[in-house]
């Protein structure tokens, strides 16, 4: 059955035998229904699944008037499917977005148009296995000599470098413990709120991930900034017609349960 068929859960109850026009719904179809409409409850499962079949009959039946489908076609097969995609492109315009709504979306969702923070990462990486609790004090202890030493070090990046390719246990240790630019999700959530709280240069305290103890020097750090409206205007023109588009075919459904005969469920507020 389309998607365009499926309802958010709800809790209110069928009060009767399901009817559409007429037509009763058998209960044996609302319980083989409710396979495509899990829910918390089998109460809120047998509400979806008698709406979607109601709104299925009623789509079939004008699609039908309108020589779209067959009368009793299955409303599980992808004729339907088909057919109520070409009634609905029939019967619900198309809506476009105007440059002020899209403007307007942007001006009030800023957080989410910002370019991703990047950061240029070593690390120097102390393997500790999961259950190995005298390892992980004595990596730890270890860790933090090894500050002492990077702090110590005319050259602390250099330093840095020289002992990731002596002690790491990550395969970046052949280039000095570099693992490149990283952006959000290319690291573990710990090591990425390091990275990314705002300090370059050596970090003063070893970081506890899964994997063990990690050494971290920040070389550079971009945070996010802020994207022009006109690098993301055409994102937001798509997100805006798809939400337009689905609020108009949501009308259309209501306007079609207004207009029908319906029993033993109520589908509007």
């Amino acid at each position: 059955m389309s998607a365009l068929l499926a309802s958010d859960a709800d809790d209110r109850p069928l009060v009767g035998p399901v009817t559409v026009n007429g037509r009763e719904i058998p209960q044996t179809q609302i319980y083989a229904e409710m396979q495509y409409h899990p829910a918390d409850t089998s109460r809120e499962a047998i509400y979806a699944a008698a709406r979607a079949l109601v709104l299925a009959h009623l789509l079939r039946e004008r699609a039908f008037e309108c020589g779209l489908c067959e009368k009793d076609i299955d409303i599980h097969s992808e004729v339907f499917d088909a057919a109520v995609e070409r009634l609905l492109e029939r019967e619900v315009p198309q809506v476009d977005p105007t440059q002020a709504q899209r403007y307007d979306y942007y001006t009030e969702h800023r957080q989410r148009f910002t370019s991703k923070p990047l950061a240029e990462v070593r690390h120097i990486l102390l393997l500790v296995k999961p259950g190995e609790k005298a390892a992980q004090e004595r990596q730890r202890k270890f860790a933090e000599s090894l500050l002492e030493d990077i702090r110590k070090a005319p050259d602390p990046l250099l330093r840095f470098a020289e002992l990731a390719h002596r002690h790491s246990d990550c395969s970046s240790r052949d280039a000095g413990g570099s693992l490149g630019q990283v952006g959000p999700g290319d690291t573990v959530a710990p090591f990425e709120e390091a990275v990314f709280a705002g300090e370059i240069g050596l970090m003063q305290s070893p970081v506890r991930t899964k994997y063990g103890w990690h050494l971290i020097y920040v070389e550079q750090l971009e945070q996010g900034r802020p994207l022009d409206f006109s690098y993301v205007e055409k994102n937001i023109d798509r997100y805006l017609r798809e939400k337009l588009r689905r609020q108009m075919i949501a009308n259309y459904l209501n306007d079609l349960v207004r207009s029908a005969d319906i029993g033993g469920i109520r589908l509007l507020n």
